[in-house]
């Protein structure tokens, strides 16, 4: 099966992600790569149901997209993972970022007259432009992802800065 767009998000898939991530690495391009994880997003599902858990995906989808610049690869690892992609790694630009899409994130998801609070963490990894392949970066990107959620969640924990 080709890669394709989540239907629930119609963001690129992880493998179309992926894909695409490959292809400008391939080109040297040094980039930036923003693993975003939806903090509580388990107790949605669980208190109040998967459709209920759809419909916070679709709109944390649609915060991401306005959170970062047009030409942006995005895309939706599923469940709760989401990922982003911005060229011209500098890293106080992607910190920036990060934290414009934390505050959007902070604001209430209201479904069904529910006015639901979340939190995101962010784990953002850089390439050099040189030898990095995708699924490095994205391992990468999911270490610091993860030491975000350690350090107490609804932060950004920045990765492997770029190398001149």
């Amino acid at each position: 099966m080709a890669p394709a767009l989540d239907p629930l998000t119609w963001l690129p898939n992880q493998e179309l992600f992926r894909a695409r991530l490959g292809q400008l690495l391939d080109g040297g391009r040094r980039v930036a790569l923003l693993h975003i994880d939806l903090d509580w997003f388990q107790d949605v599902n669980d208190l109040l149901g998967l459709d209920t858990g759809d419909l916070v995906l679709r709109e944390a989808a649609a915060r991401i997209a306005r959170a970062f610049p047009r030409g942006a690869l995005l895309g939706h690892f599923g469940g709760d993972d989401f990922a982003a992609v911005i060229e011209a790694a500098d890293p106080a630009h992607a910190a920036r970022l990060a934290r414009t899409l934390l505050g959007a994130c902070r604001e209430p998801f209201v479904v069904d007259c529910l006015s639901l609070r979340l939190t995101a963490s962010v784990g953002i990894a850089f390439s050099t432009g040189r030898a990095t392949n995708a699924a490095g970066l994205i391992a990468h990107a999911c270490s610091a992802l993860y030491r975000a959620k350690v350090a107490g969640r609804d932060r950004c924990y920045p990765g492997r800065a770029p190398q001149n």
